[in-house]
């Protein structure tokens, strides 16, 4: 019986190490005061202005919820919006809007934002088309393929 619960412990805490992935790496990287790979995403921090620009070119406005101080936010920004892929997916195809919670919790609260790193597929009239929580750069790839 040792064996099982050997086993048993082993695969438990496997999993929480992977559920809790995201965490540990954001927390690593602030703490190592790491600085994200440069990205060709041009965000817009403004969502009026961003709505606008979706209407006025057809585009999806695609929607980061972030805060400095969030692991998994601080994850994304290091490996999944600097993350060729995505950005090929992302340029020229969406409307990029960083919304920081901290200075724009009104419009977290306008899209009923509970937790971060949330991530939006919004039309030109700002209606939810997707949603969706911390993504890896494939999740994010997949994400907006199954939009398409």
């Amino acid at each position: 019986m040792k064996r099982l619960d050997w086993l048993v412990t082993c695969g438990a805490l496997a999993f929480m190490l992977i559920v809790q992935w995201p965490m540990i790496k954001g927390t690593y990287y602030r703490a190592a005061d790491s600085t994200p790979a440069a990205s060709r995403i041009a965000w817009r921090t403004d969502l009026e202005s961003a709505l606008h620009e979706a209407r006025q070119t057809k585009r999806p406005v695609l929607v980061d919820f972030s805060a400095d101080w969030c692991p998994p936010c601080i994850a994304m920004k290091h490996d999944v919006w600097p993350d060729d892929e995505v950005e090929h997916a992302v340029v020229g195809l969406y409307v990029p809007l960083l919304i920081d919670i901290d200075r724009h919790g009104d419009v977290a609260e306008r899209y009923g934002v509970e937790a971060i790193p949330t991530v939006l597929m919004l039309d030109g009239d700002g209606r939810v088309l997707r949603r969706a929580n911390f993504l890896s750069a494939s999740g994010l790839v997949q994400f907006l393929e199954e939009a398409e």
